[in-house]
């Protein structure tokens, strides 16, 4: 396996169990062990990438959806939270989604 692929993939790993902890620490340590690893990405070419390593691309891209959900869970929960905690809620629904909530 091409190790800048392995890199990535193990990076992506290492973010889903953080959020899954919900250990801000982790978590930044492990964006930031990603980040350094999408920029070594970046400077692949496809014909570097084997066609056998697909099946693992995809997989990553499973990954990443799987933390772009767990960070809309952490951030809604948080807001939940914080609006609790202050006495003030709004009347709007909490979703997981970016559209409602206009950011």
């Amino acid at each position: 396996m091409n190790p800048i692929i392995e890199t990535f993939r193990n990076s992506q790993d290492k973010l889903v169990l953080a959020l899954d902890g919900h250990d801000s620490e982790a978590i930044f340590e492990a964006s930031r062990e990603l980040s350094d690893a999408v920029s070594k990405l970046g400077n692949l070419q496809p014909v570097d990438i084997e066609q056998s390593l697909r099946p693992i691309m995809t997989e990553v891209e499973e990954l990443m959806q799987a933390s772009i959900y767990r960070l809309r869970f952490l951030r809604d929960h948080s807001s939940s939270r914080l609006q609790l905690l202050s006495g003030w809620r709004t009347h709007a629904t909490d979703t997981y989604s970016n559209g409602t909530r206009g950011r």
